[in-house]
């Protein structure tokens, strides 16, 4: 909100849901494309490093 950022265009949203409704409750555009790619990166990452995933995610 503080940059007015118009338009967030998400790659995957599978592996973590975000503040998706926030963004779309505060005018942002979304659009989640639900990319094969990045799905699988993100499998990858979450597979390879637990820990870290969990840290990030406040786990």
């Amino acid at each position: 909100m503080l940059y007015k950022i118009p338009r967030v265009v998400i790659g995957e949203n599978r592996s973590f849901l975000g503040e998706e409704q926030w963004l779309a409750s505060h005018g942002v555009s979304l659009t989640v494309v639900q990319d094969d790619e990045c799905i699988r990166l993100m499998r990858e990452f979450v597979e390879r490093h637990p820990r870290l995933w969990a840290e990030d995610i406040g786990e």
